[in-house]
Parts: C-alpha cells; sequence; structure tokens
C-alpha cells in the first residue's frame, strides 16, 4: 500500500487544522495509508518509508516554522540520496503573505530532490498569533490537495 506522510507545527492551532483538512482529504482513498504527524514526533524513517509527502507550516519572520525547519533539518542528510523524486507539496498558514515559507520549504524540497506535484497553498488570515477557526473553503482546498495526492498516488502517477 502506498503511504502519504503529512508532517506539520502549529502553534496556534489553524495550521492544525489545514493539515487535518489535508488528511481527510487523503484518507477518503482506501488505497493510500496517510499519517500525519507534527514535526516534532517525525524523523527520517518516516520520510524514507512514504511514496509522498505534505509538509504543512506556519510563516514565522517570513520563513517556515521553526519546528518544520527543524524536521527538515534532522532528515536531510539521513534521506540524503534515499527519497529523490518522492512527490511533495506544501501548504502554508500566514498572517499577510507566506511566500517566505513557501520559498524556503522549496528550496530545502530542491536539495532533497523531492519533486513539487502540486503547487501548495498559502492561506492568509490577516491575523498574527492568535487562534481562528480556518474558513471551510480554505479547509476544503487543503482537503482536495491531500485527495489529488493519494489519488496520484493510488493511479502510480507519483
Amino acid at each position: 500500500m502506498k503511504r502519504l506522510l503529512i508532517v506539520y507545527h502549529t502553534q496556534f492551532g489553524a495550521t492544525a487544522q489545514m493539515a487535518e483538512a489535508a488528511a481527510d482529504g487523503a484518507r477518503a482513498s482506501d488505497e493510500v495509508e496517510t499519517s500525519l504527524l507534527r514535526a516534532v514526533d517525525a524523523g527520517p524513517d518516516d520520510l524514507l518509508h512514504c511514496d509522498a509527502l505534505i509538509i504543512a507550516t506556519s510563516e514565522n519572520f517570513g520563513s517556515l516554522s521553526g519546528m518544520v525547519k527543524d524536521f527538515l533539518e534532522r532528515v536531510y542528510y539521513p534521506c540524503e540520496g534515499g527519497v529523490d523524486a518522492k512527490a511533495y507539496t506544501v501548504l502554508v498558514c500566514a498572517a499577510n503573505d507566506g511566500s517566505g515559507a513557501m520559498t524556503q520549504t522549496d528550496r530545502i524540497a530542491t536539495g532533497l530532490r523531492l519533486r513539487k506535484v502540486h503547487p501548495g497553498t498559502i492561506y492568509r488570515s490577516g491575523l498574527i498569533a492568535q487562534a481562528h477557526p480556518v474558513p471551510a473553503a480554505t479547509l476544503a482546498l487543503c482537503a482536495e490537495i491531500g485527495a489529488t495526492l493519494a489519488a496520484g498516488l493510488a493511479a502510480g502517477i507519483w
């Protein structure tokens, strides 16, 4: 069975909502096993044994969250050469921009030779450092992204 790994970090809950929505969308496929892990709990074995990856991160200080960066730093050298062309995409939760988090995540993923198969999404809340419900339309998009990656895995596209 193909495996989709979703790694996320959340401080105020919005990024977790997005990651959970992506997992719900992916779990609609009976042909793909979906794991949803906090970045602090994920490691090299998780990345090496998945077939595709969704990274969900907030944007902090114009870049990806420190805990997602920590995950990527912990897996980088142990996984280098072992994850080439593995499918991935990114979900970003930002106050007003998000492009820095997307760019930095993509830059690290490129170094790992991961293959971006979906442009991902940036949700701009307009809120800084506070819990809030993510709009239903954004959660639906995240679920669609999860379903898309799962469908691609099930079909053998990636």
